[in-house]
């Protein structure tokens, strides 16, 4: 995923193409010889990221171009809100006893899997794959020396990626269908922080904190 937003995430896809709608009794969608679009299906997946001996659960929902990632990482929890519509991104974290919701600076305001897409442009299909119950199909690009895969479903859920033989996102469960609209909105009285004015927004984060503990 984008450096700047998930340190911890680099994994790969190819470039998009009209999904294909979940079919079967199981409700998997079935595997296709062209690589499906990542941005256009609605499911709640669970996953691990892992990443310099680190294994970080990770939960993503999508909906169409809108994408919420819940991130449980040893620094602390987070929630990446993005919004494709409307080019806006969010981080919303805790700290010192506040939630805020930082503004993405606008090169970092896309959506992740756009990355991907647009890294794996040149990989070729390599076989089939089976993960958590769902089936799809492997793709191989080579990136300096480095074997890169993706294993995805026809419909665009990413079920696997490795770099040079090892595994960095690994899927664990897969639900499939439409996702609420309060899950892409910011909380509620949330305060939001514009990275690109970042030392007004610490000021005032720290004036917010020194005034609820009465000082």
């Amino acid at each position: 995923m984008r450096a700047a937003i998930f340190a911890l995430v680099s994994v790969g896809a190819l470039a998009a193409c009209s999904p294909s709608a979940p079919s079967g009794e199981s409700g998997q969608a079935s595997v296709s010889d062209v690589f499906p679009n990542l941005n256009a299906a609605a499911f709640r997946a669970e996953a691990n990221i892992m990443r310099e001996g680190q294994t970080v659960p990770v939960v993503m929902i999508r909906d169409g171009q809108k994408l919420r990632m819940e991130i449980n990482a040893p620094q602390g929890q987070s929630t990446i809100i993005t919004n494709g519509e409307t080019g806006e991104s969010f981080i919303v974290a805790t700290a010192m006893g506040q939630t805020h919701a930082m503004r993405l600076q606008q090169q970092d305001n896309e959506d992740p899997t756009a990355d991907w897409q647009g890294e794996m442009t040149t990989a070729a299909r390599t076989g089939s794959c089976s993960i958590a119950g769902e089936n799809g199909a492997e793709w191989t690009r080579d990136e300096g020396g480095t074997p890169h895969t993706a294993c995805v479903t026809s419909d665009g859920i990413i079920l696997r990626a490795t770099e040079g033989g090892q595994t960095v996102w690994e899927t664990t469960s897969v639900q499939r269908g439409p996702q609420s609209a309060d899950l892409f909105t910011l909380p509620e009285g949330v305060q939001v922080i514009d990275l690109n004015n970042m030392g007004a927004a610490m000021e005032d984060m720290m004036a917010r904190a020194r005034a609820q503990a009465g000082q």
